[in-house]
């Protein structure tokens, strides 16, 4: 079992970092929301440890079984990421893309039963919003809680410039809530890392959701 990993950054995809390690090179994938934290906070080369998780892509059944490394920079979001895949029908793949919020804000949504927020996820509808309240309340509340610890250093503060401004018209002028707002900002930057000024990131999040609140 490959618990640690450790090498430096060679390159990034759109879901995953590529990391060196004695002349080989591994692809490990990351939650979307700590790849742009990522991106962010390391330059190409430097050094980076991450706690990860290995699996099996694919079913014996349909062949083409991949293996697979998550990486995750706090050992305590590998855990919640073993808890939340236990919901039945919510496998590695798919959780790990829906974590486009910080753990600790799905924590809180799932012991708070806040189904909103959880329906907001990529590939999270109102039937496995519902189901994965019912599964894991109660057993998250260690993950919930980190997010209290943090509550002083608001969403406002860890987003800087331009995005601090389209934040701010997210919640005080069209009312959306703080974590579905950093959800937006945080996608529509992942999705298109050329963004700069509030009127373009305000428009990929509008045309990405030309569907409407729900």
């Amino acid at each position: 079992m490959i618990t640690k990993f450790s090498g430096q950054i060679d390159s990034f995809t759109k879901s995953s970092v590529i990391i060196e390690n004695g002349g080989i090179y591994y692809e490990i994938s990351i939650p979307p929301f700590q790849l742009v934290k990522i991106q962010k906070t390391h330059r190409l080369g430097d050094s980076i440890l991450l706690h990860t998780r290995y699996y099996i892509e694919g079913g014996v059944a349909m062949g083409n079984l991949v293996p697979r490394l998550l990486g995750f920079l706090e050992e305590s979001d590998r855990e919640f990421f073993d808890i939340f895949t236990t919901v039945k029908g919510l496998g590695e793949k798919k959780a790990l893309q829906t974590m486009t919020i910080p753990i600790p804000a799905i924590g809180r949504a799932i012991e708070s039963g806040d189904v909103f927020t959880l329906k907001k996820l990529p590939g999270i509808g109102g039937r496995m919003a519902d189901k994965i309240v019912a599964e894991l309340r109660g057993k998250v509340t260690k993950y919930a809680s980190a997010i209290e610890l943090s509550e002083d250093t608001s969403v406002s503060k860890k987003i800087q410039g331009f995005e601090e401004d389209a934040f701010e018209v997210l919640i005080s002028q069209l009312g959306y809530r703080r974590v579905e707002a950093e959800n937006l900002i945080r996608k529509a930057i992942l999705e298109d890392s050329s963004i700069e000024s509030v009127e373009k990131l305000l428009q990929s999040i509008f045309v990405h959701n030309a569907d409407g609140r729900e």
